[in-house]
């Protein structure tokens, strides 16, 4: 991940300068919409360096993992001759994964699936609790039902208000900018995600661009 320089006392926090933006973030992006299970962890203040450091390494090996099964499984939708071709390489991959979920992960429960709105930038989903403005969070996002390992997000609340009802929360995120080969991964995944989801429900996902 990039960060401003710090003139904290601590060099293992990062702070944002204000009004600062990084050139990178102001060239257009993406907003996807899924339903995917989503799950959150509080933060007392602006996540160190090492664990900045930490979830990257992590999300960047979890992205390898899951973009190969993405993949397959657009070029199934695509190309019917590849998607023959790729059909073996698809049943061997779906039985590590169900390997790996009969081992490691038969104690670990998904989240509640969630309407979230994912970007580059920023992330916006409903919750059952309110949150306050400039609280820091880390956002989990579970893309696969057997594969339980979230790709993990850091970002600030920038907005969180009742619904009608008062028994959900709109929360806003803005999120930390990540490395280049990251925030790519990251974005192939996301959209691909949701062309998956388009096929298999065209009434429930919707997809915009914009600048944000």
């Amino acid at each position: 991940m990039k960060f401003l320089p710090s003139d904290a006392a601590n060099p293992n926090l990062v702070e944002l300068r204000p009004g600062s933006r990084a050139p990178a973030l102001d060239r257009p992006t993406f907003t996807s919409r899924l339903l995917i299970p989503v799950a959150w962890e509080r933060l007392t203040d602006m996540p160190s360096r090492g664990m900045l450091d930490a979830i990257e390494r992590s999300d960047s090996a979890i992205f390898d993992t899951l973009l190969m099964g993405v993949d397959l499984d657009a070029a199934r939708v695509e190309d019917e001759v590849l998607a023959d071709a790729l059909k073996p390489i698809r049943l061997k991959l779906d039985m590590i994964f169900e390997m790996l979920g009969a081992i490691s992960y038969r104690d670990v429960p998904l989240p509640e699936p969630r309407d979230i709105e994912l970007g580059l930038i920023r992330a916006a989903w409903t919750a059952p609790e309110t949150f306050e403005r400039g609280e820091w969070l880390l956002l989990k996002l579970y893309f696969h039902k057997t594969f339980r390992e979230p790709v993990v997000l850091a970002g600030r609340v920038v907005g969180s208000e009742a619904l009608a009802d008062r028994r959900e929360h709109r929360v806003e995120v803005e999120l930390l900018e990540m490395s280049e080969g990251v925030s790519e991964s990251f974005a192939r995944l996301v959209f691909l995600e949701h062309r998956r989801h388009l096929a298999q429900h065209p009434d429930q996902i919707a997809v915009s661009r914009r600048r944000m």
